[in-house]
């Protein structure tokens, strides 16, 4: 009986020895040779890699994203949704995910501000302890553009001017970044060529220019065009990549790393920004 318990005992331990092996594999994917190979040379040309856009939702973590950093290379910056009907609501709850973040100093904090008045309904002192703030135009008075199926658009040209006068008001807002600028529902995407045109696109990025707004290449989407960020460097402004994710899973940037490669993006162009 006495020896039938060691080997249970025994098998038990080799047991729980996979599942702490597998939970280390899963907690610490391995960037591919290919993009560890990108970002060194990158790196070479001096230019500073900072992912802006990791949220922490749908299993991200602080802990994830700081572990993907050391074996990136790619610092990152984290964020939560923050407005009335978002995660973050009050003050509070943005505090206490300022503070559940700073574990890792090494790690940026930021909020993606969701609601137009924010910079009135948080308080100032808070504001003054994140990193930076990021917003987008994915949201146009309060309808979140990419859940389609609850609007309809009767009038696109008078959906596309409201798109476009969000945009400039939020990029007159006091942000850091604009992610995924030029955006347009699947449904407009069609118009996105007579829409955009080079007016709206130099008043935009003028208004960026002027306000200090760092403009995105996002990841996982197809805004803005390489046109746009050709422009947005022409005129002096700051870019910044980021992933937008909805969960835990590798993201290597792909889309981001590639464009500052391709467009020859040099060091004073990228946003760098230093932890407070």
């Amino acid at each position: 009986m006495l020896a039938m318990k060691k080997v249970l005992c025994l098998l038990a331990a080799a047991v729980l020895g996979c599942y702490s092996i597998l939970a280390q594999t899963e907690q610490q994917p391995t960037p591919s040779a290919t993009m560890l190979e990108q970002v060194a040379r990158l790196k070479a040309k001096g230019i500073p890699l900072t992912d802006y856009h990791i949220h922490i939702r749908g299993g991200m973590t602080p802990d994830k994203a700081y572990d993907w950093m050391k074996l990136s290379g790619i610092r990152s910056g984290v964020l939560e949704n923050a407005g009335r009907e978002w995660p973050l609501s009050d003050d509070d709850k943005i505090k206490e995910f300022i503070e559940d973040a700073r574990r890792f100093p090494e790690l940026l904090i930021g909020l993606q501000v969701n609601d137009r008045d924010w910079f009135k309904m948080i308080d100032p002192k808070v504001v003054a302890m994140l990193d930076f703030t990021l917003a987008d135009a994915m949201i146009l008075d309060g309808q979140r553009l990419w859940l389609e199926n609850e609007y309809t658009i009767d009038d696109e040209n008078v959906w596309l001017d409201r798109i476009f006068k969000n945009s400039m008001a939020i990029v007159n807002e006091p942000i850091t970044i604009f992610a995924n600028p030029t955006y347009l529902p699947n449904r407009l995407v069609h118009r996105y060529d007579e829409f955009w045109t080079k007016d709206r696109i130099l008043q935009f990025i003028d208004a960026a220019v002027k306000n200090n707004v760092a403009l995105e290449i996002q990841a996982g989407t197809n805004f803005p065009t390489k046109e746009f960020i050709i422009l947005a460097i022409e005129k002096g402004a700051k870019i910044t990549i980021g992933r937008n994710n909805n969960n835990d899973r590798i993201n290597e940037l792909k889309r981001s790393l590639d464009w500052l490669e391709e467009l020859d993006i040099k060091p004073e162009h990228m946003l760098d920004l230093k932890k407070k």
